[in-house]
């Protein structure tokens, strides 16, 4: 019998998952941490900011589940 390769498989299914892990890691950090936002109430700001970082977070430890 063969043995499967176990190096994973870059499709572009794969590498867009990656990019908005990082993209939604990144709207967190401008979120919270920068003024660009500074027309939203700043509560709000903090709780979406932690949302999109524990949704990047878990979007991520999907991502390397499925590796």
């Amino acid at each position: 019998m063969e043995q499967e390769n176990k190096s994973p498989k870059w499709s572009p299914r794969m590498i867009f998952g990656i990019f908005m892990i990082f993209f939604y890691l990144c709207i967190s950090v401008l979120l919270i941490f920068t003024p660009l936002f500074k027309d939203v109430n700043i509560f709000a700001r903090i709780i979406m900011g932690v949302l999109f970082f524990a949704y990047g977070l878990f979007r991520g430890y999907r991502a390397w589940k499925n590796l």
